[in-house]
């Protein structure tokens, strides 16, 4: 689309000679541990997430070997990861958590709002704090956008049923389900399950076309 770039760039010969990648990690309440007060929306647990964040900040993540071979600025901001069982300091140089992180993550959309109306300010504004600083310090001319953070899919199919307020079965993701053995239906019915739950919890007429009342009661920091 280089029409688009040129408009974007305000050039009729737009360049994109220093790409960065900014990528956001964060963890959901509804995917947490049904113990724990979640309800295991995902095929793995949460735990994971942090697990991608320890191979992204020492090189050796998918999205690291991409963004190595391609000349790609990388960084990784922990908005709202859940606290792991051991202590784990990021070294600030691919990832570093941001000074509004939300501690713990969101909560369980299915039993109440994903955030407070506060939590959810913090994390917009983190977003564009974020990425303000990474492109004044790279000088890029373009950034992609990521996400880390297990529940994703179901959060941001969430997301969208309540904006939009299409059923959840249109609307779902199969994530992290998908293998080299095919879909696993149960686990997207559970996904169906729950994100059917949360609307009616949350009376999802009210949220159509309310993307921040949407955004505060089934949303996520990565999901902004």
């Amino acid at each position: 689309m280089p029409h688009c770039r040129a408009m974007w760039r305000r050039s009729a010969k737009p360049t994109v000679d220093t790409p960065a990648c900014l990528i956001f990690a964060a963890d959901h309440g509804v995917a947490k541990d049904a113990s724990e007060g979640g309800m295991n929306c995902s095929s793995y647990p949460q735990a994971v997430s942090r697990k991608v964040l320890e191979g992204l900040d020492n090189g050796i993540a998918g999205e690291s070997v991409l963004a190595r071979c391609n000349g790609v600025a990388l960084r990784v901001v922990d908005v709202g990861l859940a606290d792991g069982p051991v202590d784990y300091d990021w070294s600030g140089n691919v990832v570093h958590s941001s000074e509004d992180k939300l501690k713990g993550g969101t909560k369980n959309f299915c039993r109440g709002s994903a955030m407070t109306q506060e939590e959810m300010e913090l994390c917009l504004q983190s977003g564009r704090a974020e990425t303000g600083k990474f492109i004044d310090e790279i000088g890029c001319n373009i950034v992609m956008f990521g996400e880390v953070g297990i529940g994703n899919t179901t959060t941001s199919s969430a997301l969208i049923a309540a904006l939009t307020g299409v059923d959840a079965e249109a609307v779902r993701e199969t994530g992290a389900s998908t293998t080299r053995d095919g879909i696993n239906d149960e686990v997207i019915a559970k996904k169906i399950s729950i994100i059917k739950e949360a609307m009616e919890y949350h009376k999802s007429s009210s949220l159509e076309g309310a993307p921040f009342k949407a955004q505060k009661a089934v949303g996520g920091e990565v999901q902004k």
